[in-house]
């Protein structure tokens, strides 16, 4: 019975002593640097590890009276914006044209992830030799086919630097999304699209009578998490343009990075930090409540 007692203990033990290396894992990694966060934007500091003063809610109200901060709010909307719209439409697209086996689709599967598998370094070298104004590929063929009189640095250029290191982002990242629609077909049955077909339904409304809602909870997911992951991607920006020219392409990660690093104003980024996360907590709360698809 004594044995018996001991081993019900620990089987009662077995799952906390299983959950608690990750819990460990999180309160090391996110638990304590998140404290620092909301303690170093209380104070001035300017390098990290120095001491800075006690400051209250300056640096809070420094950041919503910024009007940098909020022109670097309007380059992340529209960076938000340009790559949930483009990777939708080309993921949808290649998923949509590969969901029909064929000898095509089947080598088309597999190497169609490429782009996503590439090192964002590379990606950004490569695309930087192919835009670049002087030797790039890109003025070369439109030179040859006299489209142009003379080069343009697309990435150089105020106008153009955006919208092209969205089309370079979203190269780079719709594939993964295309994976994850197409794994969302191969769930919906066959005898639906076939009944729809007998009902006189074309291809039209059978994707937004049948295949669109069907994908709702997979279109929930990557909404929200593609958003925020979208929001959050510093590395393409910074190794393209590094935020410019004329911070151009300054998102609110970047913005955040040249407070903390560039202008070594430690207590600032934090209090941007903090504010920015508690507008995209609002925007999860919000996607949540009216976002969430309906069961059927």
């Amino acid at each position: 019975m004594e044995v018996l007692g001991k081993n019900k203990g620990f089987g009662r033990l077995l799952p906390y002593l299983l959950v608690a290396p990750i819990v460990i894992w999180i309160v090391v990694t996110i638990f304590f640097p998140l404290v620092s966060v909301i303690k170093e934007s209380f104070y001035n500091t300017g390098f990290v590890g120095t001491k800075g003063t006690y400051v209250g809610f300056d640096n809070y109200k420094n950041t919503l009276t910024s009007p940098s901060y909020w022109n670097a709010w309007k380059k992340s909307l529209i960076w938000v914006l340009g790559n949930s719209i483009a990777q939708t439409l080309l993921a949808f697209a290649v998923a949509l044209l590969l969901n029909k086996p064929s000898r095509f689709s089947n080598w088309a599967r597999t190497w169609m992830i490429i782009p996503w598998v590439i090192p964002t370094i590379v990606v950004g070298i490569f695309w930087q030799w192919i835009f670049n104004g002087s030797y790039g590929i890109f003025n070369h063929a439109l030179l040859s086919l006299n489209l142009i009189d003379k080069p343009i640095n697309l990435i150089g250029d105020s106008t153009w630097s955006l919208p092209v290191t969205i089309f370079i982002n979203t190269w780079h990242w719709f594939p993964f999304m295309a994976v994850i629609v197409l794994a969302g077909l191969s769930t919906i049955s066959h005898e639906i699209y076939e009944a729809a077909d007998v009902d006189g339904a074309n291809k039209w409304q059978q994707f937004w009578k049948i295949t669109f809602p069907s994908l709702g909870p997979i279109t929930f997911a990557l909404g929200i998490v593609g958003t925020l992951w979208s929001f959050n991607i510093f590395d393409t920006i910074y190794i393209l343009t590094s935020g410019g020219p004329a911070g151009a392409t300054t998102t609110v990660p970047v913005y955040i990075y040249q407070q903390a690093f560039e202008s070594f104003q430690i207590g600032k980024a934090s209090a941007t930090s903090i504010v920015t996360a508690f507008f995209l907590i609002l925007f999860v709360i919000g996607f949540i409540k009216f976002g969430t698809p309906k069961e059927h």
